[in-house]
């Protein structure tokens, strides 16, 4: 019989065996990584601390699967938020995550799953004004807006990585522009449209690759479009860029919108799809919706046009509205300001149950109770 010792095969085993130190002592690894997927997010900058298994647990594909197996997963909201005047004053108690110093236009992240609100640590100190925010898979990109020095567009993109919480600076974009459509379609993150630093509208688009970390020139579209909605085509994969105004007809919003076809990479026209300019556009279950003055409705085709399938958020202020699906098409969250006496121009959240068609009013701490300008989910 062969020496254990005699060859490099079982030394390298037994080197492996002695080097392998269990997640949790006692407990076999795979029940250790699925009492690691049950701990709240919240935590987890917190688990990837305690030891190098753990961080690699964490840090591992699987993980994402055992969180949704376990039941665990938490749905999170990030918001592109001004800072709110009326806020407590800084003398008063204030949580660990929203500090006295409330930046100006930051990233505020609300937690649909556990009610809870925080500050997004880590995230770059001066975020352009009315930059914009889309999410693909858990990375999340603010790109784009105004130079909160000169008031000009730039091309700026940064990127989270929300199932860790670290930040990158992402390529550029070509174009600078604000008030621009932009969404996650087909795995993309695609801008369209808005304005230059000459307020001159703009039909330039591109599509960004954030794990290729690279941006795709995109042909124009037919017209110029600013201050335009975007959002993902029925299918989910396609990027539609609705309505918005050319240079010549300031606030003269479109009725129309175009859509990107990536197998022919041509843009084609939707007609009468836009809604009234102060709704607020979301993809639900591969539905257009919007949320309008009066109800929640679906776009069904140009020639049938709109149907209401919801009731009106109670409370919410008409042309305030963003709104944007969470947990795969279960709830749309609403931010907007609070209408009538009594608002004092707080802002609030409006959560509604797909299923049930019924709305539930949160009302936010007063240091996130800011006008929000762009909102994006994200599962972990």
């Amino acid at each position: 019989m062969r020496s254990p010792r005699g060859g490099t095969g079982g030394g390298a085993r037994l080197a492996a065996a002695m080097e392998h130190v269990e997640l949790i002592p006692g407990i076999p690894d795979d029940v250790a990584v699925d009492c690691l997927a049950r701990v709240p997010h919240a935590s987890h900058r917190a688990l990837r601390r305690v030891c190098r298994g753990w961080r690699s647990a964490a840090a591992a594909p699987s993980f994402a699967s055992a969180r949704a197996a376990a039941g665990a997963n938490e749905d999170l909201v990030y918001m592109l938020q001004f800072g709110n005047p009326s806020a407590a004053s800084d003398d008063e108690p204030k949580a660990d995550d929203a500090p006295a110093n409330t930046p100006a236009y930051g990233v505020a992240v609300y937690n649909v799953t556990t009610g809870e609100w925080r500050r997004e640590r880590g995230a770059p100190p001066v975020i352009p004004v009315f930059a914009q925010c889309a999410a693909v898979g858990t990375r999340v990109a603010v790109l784009g807006g105004w130079d909160p020095r000169t008031f000009e567009p730039v091309a700026d993109v940064h990127v989270l990585d929300a199932s860790t919480g670290s930040w990158r600076r992402g390529a550029p974009m070509r174009s600078p522009r604000s008030f621009f459509a932009c969404a996650e379609a087909g795995g993309k993150i695609y801008v369209a449209g808005g304005h230059d630093k000459h307020k001159n509208a703009l039909k330039t688009a591109e599509a960004y690759d954030a794990v290729a970390d690279a941006w795709d020139p995109l042909p124009d579209m037919s017209e110029e479009r600013d201050e335009c909605d975007g959002m993902a085509t029925v299918a989910g994969d396609r990027f539609l860029a609705v309505s918005g105004y050319r240079t010549a007809r300031q606030g003269g919003f479109e009725r129309d919108a175009e859509w990107f076809d990536p197998a022919a990479r041509a843009w084609r026209r939707l007609e009468r799809v836009r809604a009234p300019p102060s709704a607020a556009h979301v993809v639900v279950k591969g539905r257009v919706w919007c949320i309008e003055g009066n109800a929640v409705m679906e776009w069904i085709s140009p020639r049938r046009g709109w149907r209401e399938v919801g009731p009106y958020p109670p409370g919410l202020k008409a042309g305030t509205a963003r709104a944007v699906c969470v947990g795969g098409g279960e709830k749309v969250v609403v931010t907007g300001a609070l209408d009538g006496e009594g608002g004092g121009g707080r802002h609030a959240l409006w959560v509604f149950d797909v299923k049930t068609k019924k709305w539930t009013v949160v009302r936010p701490p007063p240091e996130f109770a800011g006008f929000v300008f762009s909102v994006a989910s994200v599962r972990i």
